[in-house]
C-alpha cells in the first residue's frame, strides 16, 4: 500500500464550536460564563470532555474564590483538585516508572494526596458530584489504593451517574494486568455492562476499551489481531454496536467521535473493513486522541485503515 498522508489529530474544541467558546471564556478567567455552560451539560461524559478543555486555563485563585454555598462550588473545587493532579503528573513525567527519580515520586505523591483531600471534601459535601468521584478513581490508581477501593469509587459515582463511559474506561484501566488485575477481570466487567446497561447507553463503549487495551498490551500485533478476530470477540463488538451506534436511543453527545473511533478501529483490526466503513464516514476525516493511545503512528494508521474500509464498503 502506498504511503498515506497522516491524518492530524483533532481535539474536542476542534470538533465542537461551543467548546472553543468555553475555552476562550476560561482563558479570560470568566468563571461565571464557564460555570453556566458546565452547569447546563446533561451527562458526566459531556462534563468530562468539556472540563478537559479548560482545566489548564483556569487559575487556582479563580476557583478558590468560589464560596461554599455557591451552586458551582463543588465543580470549582473539583477542577482545583484535577489541576493539582495535573501538576503532580508534570513533576513525575510520562516516562517509565524505573526512570522516575525519588524526588519526582515524592512530588507526585504529594500532589495526588493533596488533590485527594480536596476531593474528599467535595464528595462529602456533594456526593452527587460525579466528576469528583471520577478524579478520585484516577487518584486511586495513581497512589495504588487497589481494586476494591477503585470499585467502591466507581459504584459511588454510578449511584448518581449510571453507565458513564469515562467511569467504565477508568475502571478498565484499573482492572488490567499492568495495575495488578487480569484480562479475565476486564472481560467480566465488560460482560457485567452488557447485562446491566440499558440499550443506547454510552457506557457500553467501555467494553470496547477493554478490547483495545488488550490488543495494545499483546506481545505482538499478530497476537493482538488474533485476539480481536476471535469469533466471540467479533460477536461482542457487533453486540455493542447494536446497543449503541446502531440503536435509536443512543445519544453520545461529546462522545460521538469516541464511539465511531472505537468501531472504526476494532472492525478494521478484526478484518471486517465493510463494517468499519460507516464509522469512518461518520468521522469524516477527523481523528481524536484515542488513536494516539493505541497506535505508534496514529495518523498513518487512521489513513490506511480508512482507505481499506472505504474501498470495501
Amino acid at each position: 500500500m502506498p504511503f498515506q498522508m497522516p491524518v492530524p489529530e483533532s481535539q474536542p474544541a476542534d470538533l465542537f464550536t461551543e467548546l472553543r467558546r468555553l475555552a476562550a471564556d476560561a482563558g479570560r478567567g470568566d468563571w461565571p460564563a464557564v460555570a453556566a455552560f458546565l452547569g447546563g451539560l446533561r451527562s458526566l461524559d459531556d462534563l468530562a470532555v468539556a472540563c478537559g478543555q479548560i482545566e489548564d486555563k483556569l487559575d487556582d485563585q479563580v476557583l478558590e474564590r468560589v464560596p461554599f454555598g455557591d451552586p458551582a462550588w463543588a465543580l470549582a473545587h473539583t477542577i482545583l483538585g484535577v489541576r493539582t493532579v495535573l501538576r503532580g503528573w508534570k513533576i513525575r513525567g510520562t516516562g517509565w516508572a524505573r526512570n522516575v527519580t525519588r524526588q519526582q515520586w515524592a512530588g507526585f505523591y504529594e500532589h495526588l494526596n493533596q488533590a485527594e483531600q480536596i476531593l474528599i471534601e467535595v464528595t462529602a459535601r456533594d456526593p452527587q458530584q460525579g466528576y469528583a468521584w471520577l478524579e478520585r478513581m484516577i487518584i486511586c490508581r495513581g497512589i495504588s489504593l487497589g481494586h476494591d477501593e477503585a470499585r467502591r469509587r466507581y459504584d459511588r459515582l454510578s449511584a448518581h451517574h449510571p453507565f458513564a463511559y469515562i467511569a467504565g474506561y477508568h475502571l478498565v484501566q484499573q482492572l488490567q494486568p499492568k495495575w495488578g488485575g487480569s484480562w479475565e477481570t476486564v472481560a467480566e466487567f465488560g460482560a457485567e455492562l452488557l447485562r446491566t446497561a440499558p440499550p443506547g447507553s454510552v457506557g457500553l463503549l467501555a467494553v470496547l476499551a477493554g478490547h483495545m487495551e488488550r490488543f495494545q498490551a499483546s506481545d505482538s500485533d499478530v497476537e493482538g489481531t488474533a485476539l480481536l478476530r476471535a469469533p466471540a470477540t467479533v460477536a461482542q463488538i457487533h453486540q455493542v454496536a447494536d446497543l449503541t451506534v446502531r440503536h435509536p436511543a443512543f445519544q453520545p453527545g461529546y462522545r460521538f467521535y469516541t464511539a465511531h473511533d472505537y468501531f472504526a478501529m476494532l472492525f478494521s483490526l478484526a478484518g471486517d473493513h465493510a463494517a468499519a466503513a460507516p464509522h469512518f464516514r461518520a468521522l469524516a476525516g477527523r481523528r481524536t486522541p484515542l488513536w494516539t493511545s493505541y497506535f505508534d503512528n496514529p495518523g498513518v494508521a487512521y489513513a490506511n485503515l480508512r482507505d481499506r474500509a472505504l474501498a470495501r464498503g
